[in-house]
Parts: C-alpha cells; structure tokens; sequence
C-alpha cells in the first residue's frame, strides 16, 4: 500500500516534528511540503494540483501542527475504509470545542482519501469556474445527529451552514456532489494541553500554530500562554516517539 502525506507548511519550528513523526511511523511514505507562508487561503489549494500526478493508494493531508504518534490505528482506519468503500475520513469542522462551522464538511487538519477525490477534484476544475453550494439534503450522511450526542464533548447546536465558513469548503462541496462517500471521525477533546485527537490518540492536533510563539492565552479553552502550551505539547511528542530532545 502506497500512502503519500501533504502539508501547507508555514515552515515553523513545529514542522520539524511533525515531518519527524511522519517519518518514524511510515518511513516509506513520501511527505511533499507545500510553501504557504504566503498566497493564504488559496495557497491551500495547491497540494491538489500537486498530487494530480501521484500515483498513490491514499493521501493523508496533514497540518503542520498535527502530529503522528502511532501508525498501526492509522492503517486499521485505512482498512475499514477499503472494506467499506469508503473515499475520504476526517474530522468534522462544526460541534466539538474548536470548530463551530459547518458540521457536514470536514476540517482539513487531518484527511485520509483514495485518489478518485484528487480526480473529482481536478476533473470538475477542469470544467467548471464555479462550485456546487451546500446541500441540506447532505446532512442525511452525517452520522452523530442520528448517534447519541455524548460521540462529542462539546453540546453545540447542529449549525445551519454559514457561507465562506473556510475558503476549502469547496473542495468538499465538490466531492459532496459527485457523490464521493464520506466517514467522520470522532474527536476528542484532550484538556490539558487543548488538542483535539483523533484515532485512538495517534492524531494529535494543537490549534493555533500562527500564534505558535505568543506568550498569552490565545483561546478561553486553554490553560496555559501559547507558547508554553506548544512546548508543552513537543516535549510530550518527543516522549511518545522516543526522540531525543535537543
């Protein structure tokens, strides 16, 4: 099995990890870097143009702030998808303690999808200049409003959809409408140190890397300045991976 990660990388200090955990858990994927310290949001967009070419079984679209602590739940998730027919998982970006957007479409921190969404994609591009907009028939999809709400940690409302939300909603709305079959993931909510994680904690992501360096509480669900939080969360990183900490 072929798995090709991407990250939109501003290149900060906590990139070299997470390339650092990509590497130790799938050491023969290949990871591409895509430059977004400017062209932001659009610049997001590029990985797709990128991995047009790629031959690949599954593509892991990864935020730099989101790290790799296990690959064996990763894989498993992989399997279920392949058994299933499932084309894309992530989680959803609306009803957790981060996210209160549209809770039908994913947020892009951490994606699994086969190649068909890359060619959904790139082939609508291709004939079309403007996207498909949301569907409230699409809800009938989502799987937690028809599950007992405690799947979440935060008791949020089911949103309506709020245009323009994210800029990537449409990369979403466009593989809604060609039918490509979507899994969500459930999400907890790590309190420390304020990660939503993902797979059996094997996903881990920290929010609020632009403000990576700021020594003050960035978010009223934090307990600690940001730049405490992150070093925090590193050295926490390191341990689970068995780096050595320079």
């Amino acid at each position: 099995m072929k798995i090709t990660f991407v990250t939109t990388s501003t290149y900060s200090d906590v990139q070299k990890t997470q390339s650092e955990c990509i590497k130790k858990w799938f050491p023969e994927s290949e990871h591409i870097i895509i430059d977004g310290r400017t062209g932001w949001f659009s610049i997001w967009y590029k990985w797709l143009e990128v991995c047009k070419d790629i031959q690949s079984d599954w593509f892991i679209h990864i935020d730099e702030d989101c790290f790799i602590t296990d690959s064996y739940p990763i894989l498993d998730k992989i399997r279920y998808m392949e058994e299933r027919e499932f084309d894309i998982c992530g989680p959803s970006d609306g009803c957790h303690e981060y996210r209160s957007g549209n809770h039908v479409a994913f947020n892009s921190f951490f994606l699994i999808m086969n190649k068909k969404c890359i060619d959904t994609w790139n082939d609508w591009i291709s004939w079309n200049t403007t996207f498909p907009q949301f569907n409230k028939d699409w809800e009938m999809d989502f799987p937690f409003q028809k599950r007992n709400k405690s799947n979440y940690t935060y008791d949020q409302p089911w949103n309506v959809w709020v245009p323009n939300t994210e800029p990537y909603y449409n990369f979403f709305w466009v593989l809604k409408e060609n039918e490509i079959k979507f899994h969500y993931l459930d999400i907890y909510y790590e309190p420390e140190l304020s990660t939503s994680n993902l797979l059996e904690s094997s996903v881990i992501h920290a929010w609020h890397q632009r403000e990576r360096n700021l020594n003050r509480v960035v978010s009223p669900i934090h307990k600690y300045p940001n730049n405490i939080r992150y070093d925090m969360l590193i050295s926490n990183i390191n341990k689970l991976n068995n780096f050595n900490e320079n």
